[in-house]
């Protein structure tokens, strides 16, 4: 597996946490962030064709926590199948970790969903930062790393980084247009899957050059 730069994912780690640091401060405050959000909910609200509802509810639905735990559970058994026991390793810590980083997150800064749309309405949680966008962003984000890791072509490398971010794209939209989270909802939890996505990684990276010095 082809390694990144060594200080790669020690600078990824730093600027997403002072990135989700500096927004949940303006986000907690009420600031530009609320005002921002308001704006694009109301945009969204008003724009949104039944047709793109219909839409967004089978895409949140299919990245709802179940459905994650499905997928998860699938990639982790594709790999255990190819005896990849550090990667199906990887997957495993990154996602339950990260989505548990995330839950506890959301309940301890406590943010009141944003009420727009019947989705929003029948939410029980809280809503920074959003745990459908967080878990979205682990599992494809740790499985596009992974591939990323693995291609030698540029187009391969290229292709998987693309996928990912539009598939979690489409999922944070999804969760903007059924009025259940704001947009800094949304990126906050794309933060904090980037974070902790580039923080297992590295951990993992350090601890297998560990283990090959002493080896050697």
């Amino acid at each position: 597996m082809r390694q990144p730069h060594p200080a790669a994912g020690p600078t990824i780690v730093v600027c997403a946490v002072l990135l989700f640091v500096g927004l949940a401060a303006v986000v907690l405050h009420d600031g530009a962030a609320s005002a921002s959000d308001r704006a694009v909910l109301a945009w969204l609200h008003e724009h949104a064709g039944p047709r793109l509802v219909l839409a967004m509810r089978f895409v949140s639905a299919m990245h709802a926590p179940r459905a994650i735990l499905v997928m998860t559970a699938l990639v982790a058994l594709l790999l255990a199948a190819r005896r990849d026991w550090g990667d199906m390793a990887t997957v495993l810590v990154v996602v339950f970790g990260g989505a548990a980083l995330n839950h506890l997150l959301k309940h301890g800064l406590q943010r009141a969903r944003p009420g727009v749309g019947a989705l929003s309405a029948g939410a029980t949680d809280f809503s920074f930062p959003s745990g459908h966008v967080a878990n979205a962003t682990l599992l494809y984000g740790v499985v596009a790393a992974l591939l990323i890791c693995r291609f030698r072509a540029w187009p391969l490398r290229l292709g998987a980084a693309l996928a990912a971010a539009l598939l979690v794209a489409s999922v944070g939209l999804s969760r903007l247009v059924l009025g259940a989270h704001h947009p800094s909802d949304v990126l906050a939890a794309l933060l904090v899957g980037v974070a902790w996505i580039a923080l297992c990684l590295t951990l993992r990276e350090r601890l297998g050059a560990r283990a090959s010095r002493r080896a050697g």
